[in-house]
This record gives structure tokens, C-alpha cells and sequence, in this order.
């Protein structure tokens, strides 16, 4: 699984075979633990984008025509005022797809 800070605005692209998945932080926040994250995928897919509020290690999952990705709320990273800050969120999917920030 691989661990990726992001903070709100900040996202990530698994490059499928078939499509790209993006995977956007919205918001984070850390006083509540809660993080709202947007998942766009391709147009031509029957699952369709979303966006959700996860708490701290909850998980799920992305259906894709190529395999499943699982995302995974670690860990929060506020800033020192306990405002906003940062997420880590776990990736896992197939080795042979392209994770990028």
C-alpha cells in the first residue's frame, strides 16, 4: 500500500488500462477527523464520480473494468493552529498502474 500526504486541493491519478481514476481531497478536517474526498473516473464508465466524507481508517473502494483500487484514511496531519493541514491516504492497487500526484 502505498502512503501519500495530500492537503485540501491536492489530489492523485491511477492510470488504468482503460482510464484514468482521480482521487481529490476537498477538505480536510482534522478537529472533526474527517476528510472529503471526490472520485472522478472516465465518462464512459457505468460507475459514475462522488464525493464522500471518510473518517480515520475507514476505506473504500473504486470498481474500475481493469481491477479494484482501495484507498484507506491513515492519518491526519493538522496544521500547528489545528486547522486544515494535511491527510495521509493509503493507495493500493495492481503494481502495473501509475500512481501520480
Amino acid at each position: 500500500m502505498l502512503d501519500l500526504h495530500l492537503s485540501s486541493g491536492q489530489g492523485l491519478v491511477v492510470e488504468t488500462p482503460t482510464g484514468d481514476v482521480e482521487v481529490w481531497v476537498q477538505d480536510v478536517l482534522p478537529d472533526q477527523s474527517q476528510v472529503k474526498i471526490e472520485v472522478v473516473l472516465p465518462e464512459e464508465w457505468t460507475e459514475k464520480s462522488r464525493t464522500t466524507t471518510f473518517k480515520l481508517q475507514e476505506e473504500f473502494n473504486v470498481q474500475t473494468p481493469d481491477g479494484l483500487i482501495r484507498v484507506k484514511v491513515l492519518r491526519f496531519r493538522p496544521r500547528p493552529d489545528g486547522t486544515g493541514g494535511a491527510v495521509s491516504l493509503g493507495i493500493d492497487a495492481p503494481r502495473s498502474w501509475l500512481i501520480s500526484r
